[in-house]
């Protein structure tokens, strides 16, 4: 047996004991694991293994700290006025945590918005559209009075978010939900 074969053997055995299965032992063929034994990470966690390329870290299942959020982790922003987009505009609203007390995003009037990896919570309604367009993915909106307040033509497209708060619709909006949604 080649040393390069007795490598990826031992590197195949740790994923096996692991439960990580055949799929790292397949990555482990092309690359040479390290024989050093395992070391602290600098507050992350236990290194179990590591070798050019990769790294495989034990944490405590109570590692999060208090406060993240699992789609952003940008700085908290507490709004006292909404964002307002009107017009034939594209707005793009990416990786973001707003809090406001009232509404927190409003597009009317052909406006296009695009919320991606944020976190928007407002204490009115979080997105109000009217005559505009909305896309949302992997954010988590939440709204006391409602979630989305869609009227007139508006559409809303949303994929892989989280709503907390009533999703209201009215005259010919539509809400379309491409998939992977929480409803609550």
């Amino acid at each position: 047996m080649t040393l390069l074969s007795r490598r990826a053997l031992t590197a195949g055995a740790a994923a096996a004991a692991l439960g990580l299965g055949s799929g790292l032992a397949g990555f482990a063929l092309g690359q040479t694991a390290n024989s050093a034994p395992a070391a602290q990470a600098t507050g992350s966690g236990r290194v179990i293994a590591k070798g050019p390329g990769y790294s495989i870290v034990a944490t405590s299942p109570g590692a999060k700290a208090a406060g993240d959020t699992k789609v952003t982790d940008a700085p908290l922003e507490t709004l006292h006025e909404p964002i307002v987009c009107q017009g034939q505009r594209v707005l793009h609203i990416d990786n973001r945590d707003i809090r406001t007390d009232g509404n927190a995003i409003t597009a009317e009037d052909g406006c296009e918005v695009h919320i991606t990896n944020s976190r928007i919570s407002a204490g009115g309604v979080a997105i109000h559209v009217n005559n505009a367009s909305v896309h949302i993915e992997n954010s988590e909106i939440e709204g006391q009075k409602a979630s989305i307040d869609a009227a007139g033509a508006a559409q809303i497209y949303a994929e892989a978010s989280t709503f907390k708060g009533a999703a209201r619709r009215l005259g010919q909006a539509a809400i379309h939900d491409l998939g992977n949604n929480s409803w609550l």
